[in-house]
């Protein structure tokens, strides 16, 4: 015998119907009229918020798998959530973790992780950045600092390329590997990383200057090999201080001579 009092019975055959009005009957007692307008609005307000978040998905998808794609996210995915400005970031975990459809985009889950974190950097709180102008022996000697919202991505597909008339079938043989940032003027801005940078600024980003991560990223370079690394890795250092994601330097306790 069931004994939950009829009142929950009736708000989980509700809430049941809303989740997929498509193919559940509409419980007793409802006027279909009216579940209709429910239905709809529930649909609008997901569709509102991950339209806004994911506006490249929304372009590249027709309106039918759009609306599809959204419907199936309102009745498979378990939202943790109460907050209606964390559907976004439920929508990128149920195509991360939980969605399997052969038929999806390939770079469908990638892609609106890309999005999603242009989102994270824009909400991101943090201080006003000052941007302190470096000279090249600063940028080598001293332990960099990057802008403080800042997110080193990875991916198997170009997402930052993809649009309505870019669409890849096959991912490339590299790794995608892009830097975001918020700059001085609190805009969130991409930067396209070869191999070589992305490695160069992850060890950076674990305390090394300049100096210590070239030599780092040395390996079995002869000396020539290793003056071309160093001039490429001034270069790199120099680019990124000029687009603003290095803003500053922290001096060491023991400087380090370099020719």
């Amino acid at each position: 015998m069931n004994q939950t009092p009829l009142f929950q019975q009736q708000q989980r055959q509700l809430l049941h119907y809303l989740r997929q009005p498509q193919t559940t009957q509409i419980p007793a007692g409802f006027a279909p009229e009216r579940l209709a307008v429910y239905a709809d609005l529930l649909y609008n307000k997901f569709d509102e918020s991950l339209t806004a978040c994911f506006p490249v998905i929304h372009r590249i998808l027709p309106p039918a798998d759009w609306r599809s794609l959204l419907l199936d996210f309102i009745a498979e995915h378990r939202s943790l959530t109460p907050y209606y400005r964390q559907i976004p970031d439920e929508f990128v975990q149920y195509l991360q973790q939980e969605r399997d459809r052969a038929d999806d985009l390939p770079f469908l889950a990638e892609l609106a992780h890309f999005e999603w974190i242009e989102l994270q950097l824009s909400i991101a709180e943090s201080e006003p950045i000052t941007i302190t102008p470096l000279t090249r022996e600063q940028l080598l000697s001293g332990t960099i600092v990057f802008a403080p919202v800042m997110q080193l991505l990875h991916y198997q597909w170009p997402v930052q390329d993809i649009g309505p008339h870019a669409l890849p079938t096959e991912p490339p043989a590299a790794t995608t590997h892009i830097l975001g940032f918020c700059d001085s003027d609190d805009q969130v801005r991409f930067i396209a990383l070869n191999p070589a940078t992305a490695y160069l600024i992850e060890l950076l980003n674990n305390g090394l200057t300049g100096q210590q991560a070239l030599q780092a990223m040395r390996g079995e370079l002869t000396n020539a090999q290793f003056i071309e690394l160093t001039r490429f890795g001034l270069n790199t250092l120099i680019d990124l201080h000029h687009q603003g994601a290095i803003i500053d330097v922290r001096p060491t306790s023991h400087p380090e001579h370099y020719s």
